[in-house]
């Protein structure tokens, strides 16, 4: 018996073949990875568009493969390699070839919760699998699985994501700071029906988006938006008296608001919002729900809610910069701080260039 589980072992450590590898994506720096000395690398190949991670509430992480992209697996005694895929929003590439050994396709994903899993057979220390060259055909890749038991495509299916929070799941006599502060939940949404609580605030807005932070090149805080043509809604358990938001809107921005008795006061353009003031004000509120209606595009950086008084106003004076000179005007508000440069008019209706 001693000699038959010396025998064993002898054979895992030879072949590996119970050691299963598995890469997931979970971040843009995912396009190389390293587990148990086998290396997997995502990387443009010459066809003009680098993977490109994306990050879903509704199913998951995932990395997006694009036209002539290439999977590089490195690694000693490579046997078989699954790979799953789903469709991307443009359509399913079929073309999907390797540079040794024998590809089996699991057929073609036609939609994000119809997963495919590729199967790769051979005997190999090196193995790149390519995405055909045609144009507009992409696909979304899931998982590597390396040395692994076969993998069922149904097991694959993402989960129904949770429904929606909603009012009834405010926590009633909560005991809210003044102000409370809204933060951006650590998730991403693209463009849809999103909500979700923070510190006992319901927030659900029709169509948006919910980004993280850039760190790096384009730096920019993460936010939560609420698209052109689309509201928000901010909900408490207790009346709220008036909301300040950071962020930016668009110029003309103009939104309104319910209840009617609400007054807003905003920036009425992006490059104005980052010296010190919020971009928008909502007075006199006076209710536990708001609705903001939104011609254009309202993005949050944070949100702050007042529940024992409004919020001051966003301006402190009215008037306009002499014509003939140009000059700094220095508006004080609360220790901010905001600098106008040039020619401009300031009053609470917004900013504009003369």
């Amino acid at each position: 018996m001693r000699r038959f589980y010396t025998i064993l072992l002898a054979l895992c450590f030879v072949f590996g073949a119970f050691a299963e590898t598995v890469f997931t994506f979970t971040c843009d720096d995912d396009v190389i990875q390293e587990i148990d000395d086998i290396y997997v690398m995502l990387y443009d190949n010459g066809g003009g568009h680098n993977p490109y991670f994306y990050r879903y509430a509704s199913h998951g992480p995932e990395m997006r493969l694009y036209p002539q992209n290439t999977i590089s697996i490195y690694g000693e005694g490579l046997k078989n390699i699954q790979i799953v895929f789903t469709k991307a929003d443009q359509t399913y590439a079929t073309t999907f070839t390797c540079s040794t050994g024998n590809l089996v396709s699991g057929g073609v994903s036609t939609a994000y919760n119809d997963p495919v899993v590729d199967k790769w057979t051979g005997d190999a220390d090196e193995v790149s699998f390519t995405i055909g060259s045609e144009i507009g055909k992409q696909r979304v890749i899931r998982k590597i699985v390396i040395n692994g038991d076969p993998i069922n495509p149904e097991d694959e299916i993402p989960q129904d994501p949770k429904p929606l929070p909603t009012e009834e799941d405010l926590i009633d006599n909560y005991i809210y700071a003044e102000p409370t502060t809204v933060n951006v939940p650590d998730t991403f949404i693209s463009q849809k029906e999103y909500a979700f609580i923070d510190n006992n605030i319901l927030v659900y807005c029709d169509k948006g988006t919910i980004d993280q932070a850039i760190t790096t090149g384009n730096i920019r805080p993460a936010f939560f938006n609420c698209n052109a043509d689309h509201s928000i809604t901010f909900t408490a358990t207790e009346n709220i008296k008036g909301i300040e938001i950071d962020g930016f809107v668009r110029k003309a921005f103009n939104a309104t608001c319910e209840p009617e008795t609400a007054t807003i006061e905003y920036l009425t353009n992006s490059d104005y919002d980052m010296e010190g003031l919020p971009a928008l004000v909502i007075r006199n509120i006076n209710a536990k729900s708001v609705t903001l209606t939104c011609p254009k595009q309202l993005r949050c950086y944070a949100v702050r809610l007042f529940f024992q008084e409004n919020p001051d106003p966003l301006y402190t004076g009215i008037g306009s910069m002499p014509e003939s000179e140009i000059s700094i005007q220095k508006i004080l508000r609360e220790g901010r701080l905001l600098i106008i440069r040039g020619e401009k008019i300031y009053s609470a209706q917004g900013i504009e260039e003369k």
